[in-house]
């Protein structure tokens, strides 16, 4: 479900940065709450894939505060970093953000809040300790549970008078042996070591939990939201606004089965760079035996050397504009066939690149049991790479290789701010 954008506090702060923040909100602090507190767009809880959705609608400053985690795949910390590194700022807080914030700080993502501070000092580390369950969105998402961050909050601000230490500690202990569904505060008293307790003192203590209750998550939401809207972010904003539109991050997308393949766009990049529609077969033969190659090197665990790479950065000298880890990274992957290629000629006959990289694809698929009926050899090998690694379950696009591969070549640069791509 797609919230509405709302314009809270300070309205004019982030004309500058082009778009306002994007906040993914859902049963933390209601909607309403959360746009007086801050001019932002909303979107609910944070899933796999949203940070790139995020980045290719335009948005460069990012706040987590809740996520998916049941029943569907959480928000990779990789679509974050890769979100750092291309110049957004990413905050993280009270829930799945605070979670992801002390995983990423020393990559740049922000943290706020006292839940960030547990996950980053180690005094805490399961995921379920800011777990909640709740309804549905269209009725404010209702709590059904209580997240155990929020229980350790409220047991360490009773007095001594109705808890004391070992107590506090026996309740925590037995709030951490519960599914996260079976939380409460109610829970406490009825149920575990306060259930043997005196009446008097069971009757205590459930007063205070009924009026003392600490939303530690909300709490940290909300000094996330006023740090930002107060104008904290205005030190943290990228120097660069990285373009929305560059194929990397649609065709990331597409990698992951989040947005439909366009089909001509292989073909637009062909057109673009001049090359025929043989040639572009051609190419994605190649990219396809070099993944099972760096595959068959990476299974057997060869590894790249500084040389390796200072090779492979001499071989594509015309690379620019690539986001530095990303362009090491396509460097790596080109480094670790030649050493892929340079090991199996250690033991098998054969000088030419072409035919030992179809015979490593031979054994690749061998070692995998892989057959076919009527094929056998080079005619294997060969229908190996024309079925392309997607074939065998890998997530693997041939525009985003294309794309790269002519970045590397210095054929095709990616788009800068006003440019249509």
């Amino acid at each position: 479900m797609q919230m509405p954008q709302h314009s809270g506090a300070d309205p004019e702060h982030f004309t500058s940065a082009g778009k306002p923040p994007l906040v993914f909100l859902g049963p933390t602090l209601p909607l309403r709450e959360a746009a007086a507190l801050l001019a932002a767009s909303f979107r609910p809880p944070v899933r796999r894939g949203d940070i790139y959705r995020a980045l290719a609608d335009g948005f460069t400053t990012l706040v987590v505060i809740d996520g998916e985690f049941h029943g569907v795949p959480s928000v990779w910390q990789r679509e974050i970093a890769e979100a750092l590194a291309e110049g957004a700022t990413v905050h993280g807080a009270s829930s799945m953000g605070a979670i992801r914030a002390a995983e990423l700080r020393t990559l740049g993502m922000i943290g706020h809040g006292r839940i960030f501070e547990w996950y980053r000092d180690g005094a805490i580390v399961a995921d379920d300790e800011v777990a909640l369950g709740h309804g549905p969105p269209e009725f404010g998402y209702p709590a059904l549970s209580e997240p155990l961050v929020n229980i350790r909050a409220t047991l360490a601000a009773a007095p001594s008078d109705i808890l004391g230490p070992d107590e506090r500690d026996q309740l925590i202990e037995f709030s951490c042996g519960l599914y996260y569904l079976e939380r409460s505060l109610e829970g406490l008293v009825e149920k575990g070591p306060a259930a043997n307790w005196p009446s008097e003192r069971r009757r205590a203590l459930r007063h205070f939990l009924r009026h003392g209750r600490i939303d530690q998550k909300r709490e940290d939401t909300l000094v996330a939201l006023r740090s930002i809207a107060a104008g904290r972010l205005a030190h943290s904003l990228p120097s660069h606004v990285p373009d929305a539109r560059t194929p990397w991050r649609r065709e990331r997308l597409i990698a992951e089965g989040l947005i439909p393949v366009r089909q001509e766009h292989s073909a637009e990049i062909a057109r673009r760079v001049g090359l025929s529609q043989s040639e572009l077969a051609g190419l994605r033969r190649k990219l396809s035996t070099l993944f099972f190659v760096a595959l068959w090197g990476e299974e057997r665990g060869l590894t790249v050397t500084e040389s390796d790479l200072a090779r492979q950065r001499a071989v594509f000298p015309a690379a620019a504009g690539i986001p530095v880890p990303r362009l090491n990274a396509l460097l790596a992957s080109r480094a670790l066939t030649e050493v892929a290629v340079r090991e199996f000629s250690s033991v098998h006959a054969g000088t030419d690149p072409s035919s030992l990289m179809r015979a490593i694809v031979l054994e690749w698929a061998r070692s995998h049991g892989i057959t076919h009926p009527g094929y056998a050899e080079e005619v294997l090998a060969e229908w190996v790479i024309e079925s392309s690694p997607v074939h065998f379950g890998y997530k693997w696009s041939f525009e985003i290789e294309l794309t790269e591969t002519m970045w590397l070549l210095g054929h095709l640069r990616r788009s800068q701010p006003g440019e249509a791509a």
